[in-house]
């Protein structure tokens, strides 16, 4: 399948792909992620907004639990879905179905969970300048005040290393492997912190969007 975006823009996004991770189960939320009400709008529609989507090569939502519910917001958002048949298996699962789905060559690919719908535009930037073209690092990650956060950037030649994974191995404990080259990239974001597990997470996510709004 051919990339979804057009990689002729020029943006530094416009070589890399976007992987948005929301198949589980939410279980602790007690009701889907990607659905949550913020402002109004689903959480995934925050996160695939169309002046963030439109800059990347590929976007692809890796669905699974409530795959029929959300189906909607994707194909509202005008980006294209694939679905785990079993996200149980681990959260990494989903990452690699999201891989195997990408249409085409890129240079670098985000993994971005759906709880974590507020990071700026600034700090997608600031992470595809940190991987850059050099092939000096594989994985950049977002650090807020010393804390690390979401979403990574997997340089492509990181990728096949995630593909032989087990489908129940932390990323992080993949990206933190020996030989692995990472770079830490100070981003003035505390959306990159964000992790919507449970109801009250809710109202810091809300007026975090307020703040910025």
């Amino acid at each position: 399948m051919a990339p979804s975006n057009d990689s002729s823009t020029g943006s530094p996004l416009a070589s890399i792909a976007l992987v948005v991770l929301a198949a589980g189960r939410s279980t602790r939320m007690g009701s889907p992620k990607p659905l949550l009400p913020l402002e109004g709008r689903p959480l995934l529609e925050h996160l695939l907004a169309a002046s963030l989507v439109r800059e990347f090569r590929e976007v692809v939502v890796v669905l699974g639990h409530d795959a029929a519910a959300v189906l909607p917001v994707v194909d509202r958002c005008g980006c294209r879905h694939v679905v785990n048949p079993d996200p149980d298996r681990g959260r990494t699962s989903s990452v690699q179905v999201g891989l195997e789905a990408l249409g085409g060559a890129v240079s670098a690919v985000f993994v971005q969970p759906v709880d974590c719908p507020l990071v700026l535009p600034e700090t997608y930037l600031a992470l595809a300048g940190a991987i850059g073209t050099t092939g000096a690092v594989d994985v950049a990650i977002p650090q807020y005040r010393g804390h690390s956060g979401h979403p990574p950037l997997l340089s492509a030649a990181l990728v096949p290393r995630v593909l032989a994974a087990g489908p129940d191995e932390p990323l992080r404990t993949l990206l933190e492997a020996p030989g692995v080259r990472r770079e830490l990239v100070d981003v003035d974001d505390p959306g990159v912190l964000v992790n919507v597990d449970r109801p009250e997470d809710l109202p810091p996510l809300a007026e975090l969007y307020r703040a910025r709004h």
